[in-house]
């Protein structure tokens, strides 16, 4: 699917957000208009989806608002790039942008999307959330976005991301979504996932936001390395660990 000389002009790349603040009331003391925008949504997220129809507005807030850019913030970052020796050997280096201040996180994604401009940045449903989360938080927090987020005048064939869920799909559209762990046990590669799951993100991180960013740091960069692999693999490749 893709040869070595295309992968190592790859950026692979992977985001963790959580709610942008530990409650809801702390987001009405500080927006509160946007807080009350929230629970105007809560309305539509209980009459939508039968499972949120017993929750609160706070018990939607923790747990469904990383998921809007709105509402989110991004603390971690996780950047992989794949290099091959002179046998054909990948081996793969990854760097993250992880902590409290997301200001100094956006300003490091930025850095990186702008230092490598002319590469192709990959990921597992990076077109319907990593993307513009990133192009959102990036414009809420006033920081100009990289050239290669300038998106909106491109043909759909121009655009650099290659998203591994678009390529698994074949083309369906989006019934035929599947997680990335799922799409790495069908092609006998290891498991993402650690101790956590992207579900409990934002619960582990306002438990103790200074110890417990590491251990999410590491789920981050998990899923990097998945997404690499997956590449490699449809690609025929040797797979990096």
């Amino acid at each position: 699917m893709y040869t070595p000389s295309e992968i190592e002009k790859m950026v692979f790349f992977d985001l963790e957000t959580v709610s942008g603040y530990s409650s809801l009331d702390e987001l009405a003391d500080v927006n509160p208009r946007l807080a009350q925008l929230w629970t105007e949504r809560c309305v539509y997220l209980r009459t939508r989806f039968p499972e949120n129809a017993n929750m609160t507005d706070e018990e939607l807030y923790l747990e469904k608002s990383a998921l809007n850019a709105e509402y989110n913030s991004i603390i971690c970052a996780s950047f992989g790039r794949i290099k091959f020796n002179d046998l054909g050997e990948p081996s793969i280096t990854i760097k993250s942008y992880s902590g409290i201040d997301e200001l100094t996180i956006l300003n490091g994604i930025a850095e990186v999307f702008t230092k490598f401009k002319s590469y192709k940045f990959v990921g597992h449903n990076i077109k319907r959330f990593d993307i513009p989360v990133i192009g959102k938080r990036l414009l809420i927090n006033n920081i100009i976005l990289p050239p290669n987020l300038l998106i909106g005048s491109l043909k759909p064939w121009e655009i650099p991301f290659i998203d591994t869920s678009d390529i698994w799909s074949f083309g369906a559209w989006q019934e035929s979504f599947i997680g990335l762990d799922t799409l790495t046990a069908c092609l006998n590669l290891p498991s993402p996932k650690s101790d956590i799951k992207g579900s409990d993100v934002t619960r582990v991180f306002y438990e103790d936001p200074t110890n417990n960013i590491s251990r999410i740091t590491t789920y981050c960069e998990r899923d990097v390395l998945a997404c690499a692999q997956v590449i490699l693999k449809l690609s025929s490749l040797p797979i990096v660990y």
